[in-house]
């Protein structure tokens, strides 16, 4: 059985080099293996953005746990056969840090392998904790010799000129807000939904949040959420777009969304849902909001006082709302992105 196994196993690697070699290849490295909807909504707008503006090419997805589990095998196997024309990505997100050090490592991994084959590093949160983590990353990265390096907010870019000189660096926003402006949705309004993390990057406490939804809950009926669902990896996988579409037509039932989710901001936004963010552990909020164009001010404030969401949300309650918003992001940064990358 073991040996079938294994000539399985030579079958399949030979099929699937095959099929690397005749056909033109977008790798994607850093797909999600977990169910938070906003990394999941980051593969499905990367999915959408290659198929529109590179048709003809046969994306091929790599995630970080998978990766790290084969030993990074298959990265070499790639390195042997990769095509001039052939693609690279870096997923974007908050993978450019110490603090989850498997995508970190999947970057680097990546970028030592194809040294003199163009990388895009979709857009990034850098935030490094220790020095020891941060010059090895800046020995890595700057090696690298035709790297573009996007940055999802102000501060990021800042420190990737600091640390990544040689990186031709962009300040550009997550990809997934190239989706606002692109659904209209009528449902009959109401309601409060609290999209609150309840990881190492949340700052309100227990006792807080409690407080909050009392204090809410005599406005208006509270609901709570999050951005990462009780779904299995593999099938979030396998329903991505009916899974995200509903969820999206989810938050475009309430009248208001509280979140300190950097994608429950945008997830908002997609809705047309008005939105309080409040704050992280990081500067990936603060910074984060900086994108939103004047006009979707009546849509989205960021609150460094959480006692103030309360009256924030009577008078959002007092304010009409045609519930539409442009497609800002879309014609301003990724209808113009293959240009870049392809630039010289």
């Amino acid at each position: 059985m073991a040996i079938q196994t294994q000539l399985r196993k030579i079958k399949y690697n030979a099929k699937e080099t095959a099929s690397l070699v005749l056909s033109k290849n977008a790798f994607v490295f850093g797909e999600p293996f977990h169910s938070n909807a906003g990394d999941q909504a980051q593969s499905y707008c990367i999915q959408k953005w290659i198929i529109n503006h590179y048709p003809d090419y046969k994306i091929r997805w790599y995630d970080s746990q998978g990766l790290f589990y084969l030993n990074y095998e298959p990265i070499r196997r790639i390195k042997k056969i990769i095509k001039a024309k052939d693609l690279i990505f870096l997923h974007s997100g908050y993978h450019t840090t110490d603090l989850y050090m498997l995508e970190e490592e999947l970057q680097r991994q990546v970028i030592k392998a194809f040294p003199n084959h163009r990388i895009i590093v979709l857009p990034q949160t850098i935030n490094y904790t220790t020095e020891k983590e941060k010059n090895k990353s800046i020995q890595i990265y700057n090696q690298h010799k035709d790297l573009f390096f996007f940055c999802r907010d102000s501060v990021s870019y800042k420190e990737a000129k600091h640390l990544f000189y040689n990186s031709r660096l962009y300040l550009f926003p997550d990809i997934v807000t190239s989706m606002i402006g692109q659904r209209n949705y009528n449902h009959i309004r109401k309601g409060i939904l609290l999209c609150l993390r309840n990881d190492k990057e949340a700052v309100l406490t227990a006792d807080e949040r409690e407080k909050l939804k009392l204090d809410l809950g005599k406005i208006d009926q509270v609901t709570e959420t999050d951005t990462t669902l009780k779904i299995e990896p593999n099938e979030f996988k396998k329903n991505r777009e009916k899974i995200l579409e509903d969820l999206w037509s989810e938050y475009a039932k309430y009248k208001v969304v509280i979140t300190d989710r950097y994608h429950g901001t945008i997830f908002s936004l997609i809705a047309a849902t008005p939105v309080l963010v409040i704050p992280s552990s990081d500067h990936k909020l603060s910074s984060g909001v900086d994108w939103f164009p004047e006009s979707y001010k009546e849509y989205v404030k960021y609150l460094s006082d959480i006692s103030s969401i309360p009256d924030e949300v009577a008078r959002i309650y007092q304010t009409d709302y045609q519930y539409r918003l442009p497609s800002y992001f879309k014609e301003n940064y990724y209808d113009k992105l293959k240009s870049i990358i392809e630039s010289d």
